[in-house]
């Protein structure tokens, strides 16, 4: 979780969605936007009857959340 302030600070809303990288030694976060989230949706749209590998994704990330907050 970003903190509020640091939120506040680089104009992000509280849930926006973000990757991260590590180059030399440094943690960089990239917010991605509901646009390109929206994009991404329709390219991945699976077949009738198949599940959405870009839904699973979300979940299981959403479920690595509730455990790290689980263990604070």
């Amino acid at each position: 979780m970003v903190p509020a302030e640091l939120r506040e600070q680089l104009g992000l809303k509280k849930g926006t969605r973000a990757t991260w990288t590590h180059e030399k030694g440094r943690l960089i976060l990239m917010p991605i936007s509901e646009r390109v989230l929206d994009e991404l949706h329709g390219c991945l749209r699976p077949r009738p009857g198949e599940p959405s590998v870009f839904e699973a994704s979300l979940d299981e990330r959403e479920r690595e959340r509730r455990r790290e907050r689980e263990r604070k």
